[in-house]
C-alpha cells in the first residue's frame, strides 16, 4: 500500500536512523511508468552533485530504522517508518 499511495510527481526522501538520529539520507522521484514502484540501489551509491559515496549495505547494518517522507496521491504529507531491527540476524547470516 505504501508504494501505491506515493504521488510520483513529488520527491520521496529516505533517511537512515540510529536511535532516532538521522545519519544518511537522500531524495528521489519514483518512476511513474512502473506499475508497482520499487526502490533498488547498487551497493555503492555515488551522489551526482559530489564525489561522496554511500555503502548501502553498511548503512543498513548501522541503522535501526529507515524513514520515508512522501506526498500521498491525495496531496498530504506522510511518513512511513521501516524498522531494521534484526537486519543483521535475519539477512546477513
Amino acid at each position: 500500500m505504501f508504494a501505491l499511495d506515493i504521488d510520483p510527481a513529488q520527491e520521496v526522501s529516505m533517511t537512515f536512523q540510529k536511535r532516532g538520529r538521522g545519519f544518511a539520507g537522500m531524495s528521489f522521484l519514483i518512476n511513474p511508468a512502473i506499475e508497482i514502484p520499487a526502490i533498488a540501489f547498487p551497493n555503492i551509491v555515488t551522489f551526482s552533485e559530489s564525489s561522496t559515496t554511500l555503502n548501502m549495505l553498511q548503512t543498513h547494518i548501522d541503522s535501526d530504522t529507515i524513514i520515508f517522507d512522501y506526498t500521498t496521491t491525495e496531496g498530504k504529507q506522510s511518513v512511513f517508518k521501516f524498522p531494521l531491527t534484526g537486519f543483521n540476524e535475519k539477512y546477513l547470516e
